[in-house]
């Protein structure tokens, strides 16, 4: 793409949007008594802090991953990620000068992983939720490998995930990848693949007529946590028998150790995937993340 545009204006005014406004709050405060009632500190409801605001508006902006009439699938895996861009694009959702749709999914690898926590919040937050069955865990266990099964996994998930979107009439999926996400693809494919590449804030995938959008992609992981535990998010425990001991937690130690060293790198390299990814055209079907996350 040629480079940042702006979001279109609004077609409706204000009453109507402080109807929906209205009804997301009231929304929140029902997931907020809930909370209260299960034991947790609610005397006020909270927020997940004015930069992770600025910078999620900044993504939406510079890669105008929001278009007026969209409908949205928010891929949720029960992680901090997904469940802070769920809430943050529910409660923008109320004020933006676009309309759009908006649901959540769930891939079900067959771990036997509990989803009514989640659930509850999405309903709380007004979204439609959705919990897809699959055999994918089971499929992955028969592959001896542990750099095969990762592979296997991530595929089925994604093709799993695109596939739904695409049957049941959404034109863009949001994923909660974040600023450190991207850094460790970048350097994965810099120091396994040769070449300068990253996922793109905004890839069209001509098979299945679906765009992927990345609305936290300028947020740091840090910020992200932040946020997950101000607004109290029901994060559901990773089951993946092989989480953390993958090349790409080795890259997510290199960048704390960086980052250790040059206090503020990470800023730095957003600055450097912004240049990337401007130099990119939209990200079509090759999704960098999609040839190396099983690395």
């Amino acid at each position: 793409m040629s480079g940042p545009e702006s979001i279109p204006p609004a077609r409706k005014g204000k009453k109507a949007a402080g109807e929906r406004h209205k009804i997301v709050v009231n929304s929140l405060s029902d997931w907020s008594n809930l909370r209260r009632k299960e034991g947790h500190d609610t005397s006020a409801m909270k927020r997940p802090g004015r930069l992770v605001f600025r910078l999620f508006s900044a993504a939406i902006r510079d890669w105008r991953l929001i278009d007026d009439g969209d409908r949205i699938l928010v891929g949720v895996s029960g992680g901090k990620d997904s469940l802070l861009l769920a809430w943050l694009l529910a409660d923008v959702k109320a004020r933006a000068p676009v309309h759009y749709d908006l649901s959540a999914v769930t891939i079900d690898l067959g771990l036997g992983q509990d989803f009514s926590e989640v659930e509850t919040f999405l309903s709380s937050l007004g979204i439609p939720y959705h919990v897809e069955e699959t055999r994918i865990a089971e499929i992955v266990r028969s592959y001896p490998t542990r750099k095969t099964a990762c592979s296997l996994c991530a595929n089925l998930r994604r093709g799993a995930l695109y596939a739904y979107a695409s049957k049941t009439g959404f034109n863009k999926v949001a994923l909660g990848h974040h600023l450190d996400d991207a850094i460790e693809t970048l350097f994965l494919n810099m120091f396994y693949q040769g070449n300068l590449r990253c996922f793109h804030p905004r890839t069209y995938l001509s098979r299945t007529g679906v765009t992927i959008i990345r609305p936290l992609v300028y947020i740091e992981e840090s910020d992200v946590q932040t946020a997950a535990k101000r607004l109290e998010l029901p994060v559901v425990p990773a089951e993946c028998p092989v989480a953390g001991k993958t090349r790409r937690q080795t890259m997510k130690e290199l960048t704390a150790t960086i980052s250790s060293i040059f206090p503020g790198v990470r800023g730095n390299l957003r600055r450097v995937l912004k240049r990337i990814w401007s130099s990119q055209a939209e990200g079509g079907a090759q999704d960098a993340l999609e040839t190396s996350e099983d690395l």
